[in-house]
């Protein structure tokens, strides 16, 4: 049997599992969806929810990742199957936590060489020029067609989408200790330095300007606090933004000390995630907007969505300011180091169902992965709509349905005691039991909540299409879950036969 990979060091665990956290919904959607729904409106469900929802499903990853780790099990297929004496049917419901990362990933690194592209677009000087005028349609026009023809793909997009999963698949070849854990020592410093600096950039812009959109985002502003639908977007982006429901913080833990202090490594986890989300991203996107245009328009930019702000309304903003195309060049880059320590975060999960269950060896488990991934985002590149379902069913309704799942097995089939006898080991600090029942209830009243309000209320719409790209999409979402449920079935084998061998050499041993 071959040793489990293992962290080199705290540091290196803490900035790993925080960049798998970090990502593009903190320097994009954050702010987006902050100034559409009134800044302070949004600002008090978002924290309840952090509290509520965020911080409990956390440290459940924590804690269950880093027992689970003892056992020799990293994905979900292996966790679940752990809980249930490996059970067939257990197994192939832990299938779909690893589905969930994966088929995430296969649009998301599609995404991340676009800004991976755009970087080295804005340093050669190929991003358009900018549009002197205070109409923010007309600024962005030559931007959004740049975007249109860029990622329709043209060649340009093509080659760095083979570049970035190249990047990936060198990374992830090096392991968990000399590949992530070094990305993540060198990506994460420069994803908060670079964000200072277009922080510092978008604040003084225009005498100081943008320290007005700042104030826009964090204004005590209540007149929407008892809208639904604001605090569904609230809770939805603490649940998307701390990579919750999918199993990838779960991956991580495994390879941790069985002595590791879970909760001080889930506290750090969330608040270097926050401390980038509400500092740096609050500071960038917004406040330039507002620096360059005005008040009135800052709801309807942020309408745009993730996308068009980050691809298209940026870029005519940064490129209007004096050393434009060097702002622009940063701005990519540190879209690129976010999506990077999270794509690699979004793969580890198969990886590890490969090397622990099926007990592949390393350099094997990564070139399938890889391989998998290169044709889903292949599919995400010359698919329409390939993206949108995917983003939905994985990146949304898969994802939530697995929190509830997670929550009913790690704390109630466990067991209350069980679980608070493992959350509470081997740490300082010690949470008293009724923490634990705030995770097992009102967690998952959360996320039953966003499903009714982002899934059952529009569910004629959802389920019921006629689009053939969707079509497709579904098709390839069902087929890739079944495959991982024929490996989950086909290694359980392998897993039992290394159960009774080690009961055997214990027996032995007496």
């Amino acid at each position: 049997m071959t040793e489990r990979q293992s962290w080199g060091s705290k540091l290196g665990l803490i900035l790993a599992t925080a960049g798998n956290a970090v990502g593009l919904g903190n320097i994009l959607r954050f702010p987006s969806k902050a100034a559409l729904y009134g800044g302070g409106a949004f600002m008090v469900p978002y924290f309840i929810s952090l509290f509520l929802m965020g911080l409990p499903l956390m440290i459940i990853e924590w804690v269950i990742g880093r027992y689970a780790g003892r056992y020799g099990h990293g994905s979900m297929t292996g966790i679940l199957g752990l809980f249930f004496n490996h059970a067939s049917w257990a197994r192939i419901l832990g299938s779909i936590g690893v589905a969930i990362p994966l088929l995430i990933c296969m649009y998301y690194i599609y995404i991340e060489s676009w800004t991976l592209g755009f970087a080295f677009l804005s340093i050669f000087g190929e991003i358009p020029t900018p549009v002197v005028t205070s109409n923010a349609n007309e600024a962005i026009k030559p931007y959004l067609n740049f975007f249109r023809e860029y990622t329709n793909p043209s060649a340009t997009a093509y080659f760095f989408l083979l570049l970035t999963i190249a990047i990936n698949w060198f990374i992830l070849q090096k392991g968990v200790k000399k590949g992530i854990e070094i990305t993540a020592k060198i990506g994460m410093p420069a994803i908060i330095l670079f964000g200072f600096i277009l922080g510092l950039i978008c604040l003084s812009a225009g005498n100081w300007k943008g320290f007005e959109g700042l104030k826009f985002i964090y204004n005590l502003n209540f007149s929407r606090i008892s809208d639904p639908v604001v605090w569904i977007e609230a809770s939805g982006q603490i649940f998307f933004t701390l990579s919750l429901g999918m199993g990838a913080i779960a991956v991580y833990a495994s390879y941790t000390s069985p002595r590791e202090d879970v909760i001080k490594a889930g506290m750090w986890t969330a608040g270097i995630n926050e401390f980038v989300e509400i500092v740096i991203g609050a500071s960038i996107a917004i406040p330039a907007a507002f620096a360059m245009f005005s008040a009135l328009a800052i709801p309807e930019l942020a309408k745009e969505g993730t996308f068009r702000l980050g691809f298209i309304t940026m870029p005519a903003i940064f490129m209007s300011f004096p050393l434009g195309e060097y702002i622009s060049f940063i701005w990519f880059l540190l879209l690129f180091f976010a999506a990077l320590t999270s794509s690699l975060a979004l793969i580890q999960p198969l990886i590890a169902l490969f090397e622990d269950e099926m007990k592949w060896e390393h350099s094997k488990a990564v070139n399938i992965s890889i391989i998998l991934i290169t044709l889903g985002a292949h599919l995400s590149a010359f698919v329409p709509n390939f993206i949108d379902e995917l983003d939905f069913w994985a990146g949304c309704f898969l994802l939530l349905i697995f929190g509830l799942i997670e929550i009913f097995v790690f704390i109630w089939i466990f067991g209350i005691n069980n679980f608070y006898n493992e959350l509470t080991k081997n740490t300082n600090l010690k949470l008293p039991k009724f923490f634990v029942y705030i995770m097992g209830i009102l967690s998952p009243l959360f996320i039953v909540f966003i499903i009714y309000y982002w899934v059952i209320k529009d569910f004629e719409n959802i389920f019921f299409i006629d689009e053939p790209n969707k079509l497709i999409a579904r098709v390839f979402i069902i087929l890739f879950i079944l495959f991982l449920s024929v490996i989950a079935v086909k290694s359980k084998k392998i897993i039992m036969r290394d159960i009774r061998y080690l009961k055997l050499m214990k027996n032995l041993d007496r």
